[in-house]
C-alpha cells in the first residue's frame, strides 16, 4: 500500500486533509482548529497502518509524507501486540527513506479527549475537566456520514456538551468507509481516532478506557497500545480504568452528561433502547434511581432478550447485579442475575464440550497405540 499527494487546504478553522492509498483517495475534514494540523503526515501515514495489517500489505510513502521517527519506532512494538492477539491482523513491512524521517522540535502546549457522549467519555472528561482544552467528536465510523438525521442530532449534542463547559469542540469527518468498504470501521475505529488525532500536535491526547483492569482482554483499544501510537508531539493516554458501573455512577448526578448520553451503534437511532449496550446503559441508571432523556425508562423483564457474549460485558452485568442489590432494586438484580446465569451455564458448557473433546481424543489415541 502505497501512500502519496498528501495535502491541507485551509479555510477558517476548517482544515481538509487529503492522501492516496494506492488508488484510494482518503480525506478527513476538521472543524474547530486553529492548527495548521503540523502532524499531518503521523495522522495519514498511523491511520494505514490497521488496512495495511488487516489486507496484508506492506506500508510504502511518496515524499509528501516526512514521518515521526518516535512513532516509527512505536508502530514496531504496536504490531508485535496485534498481531499477537488478533488472526486477522498480518505483520507488514514500513519502508520509509531515511531523510523522510524527522523528530519534531514543537513544544505542544493543548491537551484534548475523545468525545462520543458516552459513559467512558463522559466519564474521563469529568475527571480531566481542568487540564482539557479540546474535546475531539467524530463522525463517518461509529456514525456514518450517510446517517444524516443521527450525525445531526449527535452533532448537536456534542455542541451543546463543549459550549456548557466552555470548552473548544474539534470535529473530524472522515470517509475511512467509502475508501476501504471491505473493511470494518468498527474493527479500526479507536484507532483511527487516535491516528487522525495526531494531526493536531497535542500535548496530551486522552483515549477513555472501554474496560477496567478486572475486565482487560486483547481488544483494539489497551493501556499496553494505546501509548504506543504515540509520536514525537503527542503523548497518548489510555485513561480511567474502572467499572464502567463505578464511571455510570459518577456522571449520574451530571444533568448534562445525562442530557446528552449517547450509547448505542446497533442502530441507525441516536439510542434504541433495545440492543445490549443500552440495556444495559439503562440498567445501570436504575439501580441509582436515575434517568436519561436519552433512553427510555428501562422494564426490567426486558433484560431477558439480552446474551452476554464476553467475559469483559459479564463483569459489566456482575457490577449492575451488585449495584442493584446495594441499592435494594430487587425486581432489577432478579433479572441480571438470570442472564449473568445463563451466561455462566454457557461457559460450563463449552469447558465440558471441550474436556470430552479432550478424553475421546486421548482414547483414540490410546487405541490406536494399543494395536
Amino acid at each position: 500500500m502505497k501512500l502519496s499527494a498528501l495535502t491541507l487546504e485551509t479555510s477558517g478553522n476548517r482544515v481538509v486533509m487529503s492522501w492516496k492509498a494506492d488508488n484510494r483517495v482518503l480525506k478527513i475534514t476538521f472543524t474547530g482548529t486553529e492548527h495548521s494540523l503540523p502532524a499531518a503526515a503521523d495522522a495519514a501515514f498511523t491511520s494505514c497502518l490497521m488496512p495495511a495489517m488487516l489486507l496484508g500489505e506492506e506500508l510504502t510513502v511518496d515524499e509528501s509524507f516526512k514521518v515521526s521517527k518516535a512513532l516509527l519506532s512505536n508502530l514496531a512494538q504496536f504490531q508485535q501486540y496485534f498481531v499477537s492477539w488478533f488472526d486477522d491482523l498480518q505483520w507488514v513491512n514500513i519502508l520509509i527513506p531515511e531523510q523522510q524521517l524527522h523528530d519534531n522540535a514543537v513544544a505542544p502546549s493543548d491537551n484534548a479527549v475523545f468525545y462520543s457522549g458516552g459513559v467512558d467519555a463522559s466519564y474521563s472528561f469529568f475527571e480531566l475537566k481542568n487540564n482539557i482544552n479540546h474535546l475531539i467528536f467524530c463522525l463517518g465510523l461509529d456514525i456514518q456520514l450517510g446517517e444524516h438525521e443521527r450525525c445531526e442530532k449527535a452533532l448537536s449534542a456534542a455542541q451543546q456538551f463543549a459550549l456548557h463547559y466552555d470548552k473548544n469542540l474539534i470535529v473530524m469527518e472522515t470517509n475511512f468507509r467509502d475508501a476501504f468498504p471491505e473493511l470494518s470501521a468498527k474493527r479500526c475505529q479507536i484507532v483511527l481516532l487516535i491516528s487522525y488525532s495526531l494531526a493536531l500536535g497535542l500535548c496530551n491526547l486522552y483515549v477513555p478506557a472501554s474496560h477496567d483492569a478486572r475486565e482487560l482482554e486483547p481488544f483494539i483499544t489497551h493501556p499496553l497500545t494505546d501509548p504506543l501510537l504515540s509520536n514525537a508531539l503527542t503523548n497518548v493516554i489510555h485513561h480511567g480504568m474502572i467499572s464502567r458501573m463505578k464511571k455510570t455512577a459518577a456522571i449520574a448526578n451530571s444533568d448534562q452528561a445525562l442530557n446528552y448520553l449517547r450509547v448505542c451503534n446497533a442502530s441507525s437511532q441516536f439510542n434504541c433502547g433495545e440492543c445490549e449496550k443500552c440495556l444495559r446503559t439503562m440498567a445501570a441508571l436504575a439501580t441509582l434511581d436515575k434517568q436519561s432523556a436519552a433512553l427510555p425508562v428501562l422494564a426490567p423483564k426486558k433484560l431477558r432478550a439480552v446474551q452476554i457474549w464476553t467475559p469483559g460485558i459479564y463483569h459489566m452485568w456482575q457490577d449492575i447485579y451488585d449495584s442493584a442489590v446495594q441499592n435494594n432494586k430487587a425486581e432489577l438484580a432478579k433479572e441480571v442475575a438470570k442472564l449473568c446465569k445463563a451466561y455462566d451455564r454457557k461457559q460450563l458448557l463449552k469447558q465440558i464440550k471441550k474436556q470430552i473433546a479432550v478424553i475421546i481424543t486421548d482414547f483414540k489415541l490410546r487405541l490406536l497405540n494399543s494395536k
